[in-house]
């Protein structure tokens, strides 16, 4: 017999497990860019402390602002279609059009589930530009915050035997998070992504190419290093996470992002910033939770529940189960409440 109040407990102990299940996904770590130490590079636990993210600062580009407002804006080369369009061995190489469709579905990978990472397509309004060659400091910025280029490695060295290479710039400058508050590190200024011209590329992930890179996935990564992510099957113990098991979520507290990690070698084999050391990348066009676990160290924020993903069908199931439960004693519970009413 329920007592009263009892079906008020069983609501709210189910929308507790229902939240539970929400947050419980897979994750393993993730891995901060290998050549940011804070100045210890012999003692890793405090490598935390000197991550380069991204400012929250209003402004645009195009203002000469360079940061997290009106989203990072990214430009392509004029010739990047051009150039790259002729590597791809699909059966029917990609339009130009096809390709920036791509390029804004791999940028939008990692805005998905945030209030604040957002990326904007500048390409008709500024120009993608290298640094000069000896500039002594490109972190004063050239071309767009994020530019795409496509060249040999000839031209630029860093992208050989990559199918793209990422270099990114910064100041010693604390960067300011989305709290409005400075966090600990390097401010990045602006980032520039590579494709290889001696490469080769697929679009159709329907139909993989055996040794040519998947191009919206090798995006996605390189997207993940313009956010200072790295590789955290390259560097096992530069691992961070809130534990050793794989099947635990990596919870960030945004108020203070480095509160509960630690260094745990383990490390999740499908997430998307694992490298393929030379390999060609392979099709795997999603991040993983300890991929968004990282975005979320970064950048973290305090503006409500963020899921970093879908419900998985057994949390769906044991969801609609306890939903059926709490539905069946609460609707009992009422019916007898009116029959005692109704008794004289």
């Amino acid at each position: 017999m329920l007592q009263k109040g009892c079906w008020r407990w069983c609501l709210r102990v189910g929308l507790a497990c229902g939240l539970a299940l929400w947050l419980c996904h897979p994750a393993a770590g993730f891995v901060l860019d290998d050549t940011l130490t804070n100045n210890t590079p012999d003692y890793l636990a405090d490598d935390l402390q000197g991550a380069a993210r991204w400012s929250n600062i209003p402004g645009s580009v195009l203002s000469n602002v360079r940061g997290l407002g009106e989203g990072l804006e990214y430009a392509i080369a004029p010739q990047f279609c051009d150039q790259i369009i002729p590597l791809f061995e699909d059966r029917q190489p990609p339009t130009c059009s096809q390709i920036r469709t791509e390029i804004q579905k791999a940028f939008a990978q990692w805005g998905q589930n945030h209030a604040l990472l957002k990326f904007t397509n500048v390409s008709s309004s500024l120009t993608a530009q290298l640094p000069p060659e000896g500039t002594p400091d490109p972190w004063r910025g050239f071309g767009a915050e994020i530019d795409l280029f496509v060249l040999s490695p000839r031209v630029y060295p860093l992208v050989a035997d990559f199918g793209a290479r990422t270099s990114f710039w910064y100041t010693d400058q604390q960067p300011i998070g989305a709290q409005g508050r400075p966090l600990p590190g390097k401010t990045i200024t602006n980032a520039d992504i590579v494709f290889n011209n001696q490469s080769c590329y697929f679009l159709d992930a329907q139909t993989p190419i055996q040794e040519c890179n998947h191009f919206e996935s090798l995006l996605i990564h390189e997207v993940g290093h313009a956010l200072a992510l790295d590789h955290p099957n390259q560097f096992p113990q530069r691992n961070f996470d809130t534990d050793n098991i794989a099947g635990n979520a990596i919870s960030i507290d945004c108020q203070n992002p480095t509160k509960t990690l630690a260094l745990f070698a383990n490390h999740d084999p499908q997430a998307i910033m694992n490298s393929s050391l030379g390999q060609a990348t392979t099709v795997q066009p999603q991040l993983s939770p300890d991929d968004l676990g990282g975005r979320d160290f970064l950048y973290p924020i305090c503006t409500g529940i963020l899921p970093h993903e879908r419900l998985r069908p057994w949390q769906l199931f044991v969801l609609l189960l306890l939903g059926s439960f709490i539905s069946v004693f609460g609707l009992a519970a009422i019916i007898r409440r009116l029959r005692k009413r109704r008794r004289p």
